[in-house]
């Protein structure tokens, strides 16, 4: 009874660490996307068009890509506290960099800056998961922080657009510094990297390895490290291109609205998100089955965008489609819950930095792509010596996200399935690594 009691107290603070991790997490989303009700006063303040827009962005996620590795490798071996307090502080510095520069260069210093940080946020929480938690709970962790994280995303969309309007640009961007201090504070006093009782003690260790490129090489040797890594990003791409940079302006100009309208509905992307995430955990959970929820998440949200890119849809019909095109990428998360269950456990950190490194890479490579190809349709239309997009020049660059999740959708095929409950591990944490590799 008292072991009960002991184990029942350990999950619930257990949860509440978590959460405080998922904190940052929801910060570091505000920030990612914050540039979306930006476009004008970023192509203004930096003097850019959409290309170096688009360069300028993507510093963000170079940054992400680049620190995801060594991140879940020093997180693995150090624990994540330290690393979520150092991230959080950083973050917030780097928002008030880049709230007072006119230079390209220090705004892409500091957005790069900011990728630095926000590295940390999903691979910290989910090991603060696997951690404190029973390895059952892996998918719920990763609903709850992906949950949190998409909510954050949500509030950088209309609300801060509001906050945006009333105290301009440079205020904004500090009033983002100051919630990153606050957040570091709050990680500081209240997260722990190990529960008093570890859950894992009794384990087998057999895969324990103090080589950290041993642990690298394991995840570029196994196929299923590389399909879902591949699957992820494909799905986060509206995310990165519909979400963090493009989204308000092509609704702007291709339906007239105000930014505010505009953003409300790229926000109704990230609630419908918010809601997705644990529905998808949840669903894997029941069904005992990852791939039959990937399966429909990319399937529904490739029809999704393939409407809302290619036709003129009526202008109330935008926030179903969103709402809906959010929820259904969130069976992505399910990638993470599936590497995790694919590799052995003492490596859930460096596994998850991996397929989240692959992800991010959607920013490096699609934003510059995406800029370049806005910038060939407009064909040089300015006014007042700033360039002038309109609904078709969004249009003609954004197809390629409803082909990439078409991509996703037959990816899901190459899987294999990993729920516990599917087939019967022969180790703890992993299935055996001969039927992997």
């Amino acid at each position: 009874m008292n072991s009960k009691t002991n184990t029942y107290k350990q999950n619930i603070k257990g949860w509440m660490v978590v959460a405080c991790g998922g904190i940052f997490y929801m910060y570091q989303f505000m920030i990612r996307v914050s540039p979306n009700i930006m476009n004008n006063e970023l192509l203004s303040n930096f003097a850019l068009d959409a290309a170096g827009l688009g360069v300028l962005l993507g510093a963000y996620n170079w940054s992400y890509s680049a620190m995801q590795l060594p991140l879940g490798i020093t997180i693995d071996r150090f624990g994540p506290r330290l690393f979520l307090c150092i991230a959080a502080t950083l973050c917030g510095l780097s928002c008030f960099i880049f709230g007072n520069t006119t230079s390209p260069l220090i705004g892409g210093c500091a957005r790069f800056l900011m990728g630095m940080g926000s590295a940390c946020g999903l691979i910290g929480t989910i090991k603060l998961g696997t951690l404190w938690l029973e390895p059952k709970h892996v998918a719920k962790v990763t609903g709850l922080v992906i949950l949190m994280g998409t909510a954050g995303a949500g509030l950088g969309g209309a609300p801060l657009e509001m906050i945006l309007n009333k105290v301009g640009f440079k205020n904004t961007l500090e009033f983002l510094g100051f919630i990153g201090l606050i957040v570091s504070i709050i990680i500081y006093f209240f997260v722990s990297n190990y529960p008093p009782v570890d859950h894992h003690e009794e384990l087998p260790d057999i895969y324990a390895n103090n080589y950290p490129f041993t642990d690298i090489l394991l995840l570029l040797k196994t196929p299923q490290a590389w399909i879902l890594a591949i699957y992820g990003m494909l799905m986060y791409l509206p995310i990165t291109v519909i979400g963090v940079a493009w989204g308000v302006s092509f609704i702007r100009t291709t339906y007239q609205v105000s930014d505010i309208s505009a953003a409300t509905i790229v926000s109704t992307m990230f609630f419908g998100a918010a809601i997705g995430s644990p529905f998808f955990a949840y669903f894997s959970d029941i069904a005992k089955n990852r791939r039959l929820p990937m399966f429909c998440g990319s399937f529904v949200t490739t029809i999704v965008w393939f409407i809302v890119i290619i036709f003129q849809v009526p202008y109330y019909l935008l926030y179903v489609l969103f709402f809906v095109g959010g929820f259904a990428y969130t069976a992505k998360c399910l990638s993470f819950a599936s590497i995790c269950e694919t590799m052995p456990l003492k490596m859930s950190g460096v596994s998850i930095a991996f397929v989240n490194a692959i992800v991010m890479s959607t920013g490096t490579i699609f934003l510059p792509i995406i800029g370049v190809l806005i910038d060939y349709h407009n064909n040089g239309r300015t006014l007042l010596d700033v360039p002038c997009y309109n609904g078709e020049d969004y249009r003609f660059a954004l197809v390629i996200v409803p082909i990439s999740l078409l991509i996703s959708f037959i990816i899901v095929f190459f899987m294999k399935e990993t729920h516990p409950d599917h087939k019967i591990p022969k180790e703890y944490g992993s299935f055996a690594t001969n039927d992997i590799v």
